[in-house]
């Protein structure tokens, strides 16, 4: 069975480009959202394995996002993505997301390091 993940950013061009990416490694995006209140409204829908939500995002962004989901959605790990290369130890110490990923490092590969 196919890793389900669900894609949360912003950026469309972005999105199309991950799940070319993604798909093409036999990962199943099950949706792509453009914003951290469509993933904090509809996120449980999917039942995915894993969230991969941008940092950076207008109005919520990611980092709120993770909060917010954190424990509200079974066993679906909830992973940081972004372009800026800084330390994220701090949030994922204190269990904001299960991992963080390079937007250019993303792969299945990534993926599977954060899932139990």
């Amino acid at each position: 069975m196919p890793l389900r993940i669900v894609l949360v950013d912003n950026d469309p061009r972005f999105r199309a480009m991950a799940r070319r990416a993604l798909e093409a490694e036999g990962v199943e995006v099950v949706a792509e959202l453009g914003s951290g209140a469509n993933a904090l409204a509809s996120v449980q829908d999917w039942y995915p394995d894993a969230v991969l939500v941008d940092i950076r995002m207008p109005w919520i962004d990611g980092v709120e996002v993770a909060r917010r989901l954190r424990g509200k959605v079974g066993k679906t790990v909830v992973i940081l993505i972004s372009t800026l290369d800084v330390d994220h130890g701090r949030l994922l110490a204190d269990g904001v997301a299960a991992g963080y990923i390079r937007k250019d490092e993303l792969s299945l590969a990534a993926i599977n390091e954060f899932l139990a």
